[in-house]
């Protein structure tokens, strides 16, 4: 079960990625990252969002 403390808004989600809201509706927009419909409203999972970070990590290249 997922506490309401796990559940961003898109404002939320926004502020804690350091990015644009408008930006982060387009990730919603394009299925680029989970979320959530409850009736109108877009919430967002903290886990879901830390996941995507996860994939969109570069490794570093050692030489």
């Amino acid at each position: 079960m997922t506490s309401s403390g796990d559940l961003l808004t898109v404002e939320q989600a926004a502020d804690y990625l350091n990015i644009t809201d408008h930006f982060v509706r387009r990730l919603i927009r394009e299925r680029r990252i989970p979320f959530l419909k409850v009736g109108r409203l877009v919430r967002l999972r903290r886990p879901a969002i830390e996941a995507y970070l996860a994939e969109c990590a570069v490794p570093a290249v050692r030489r």
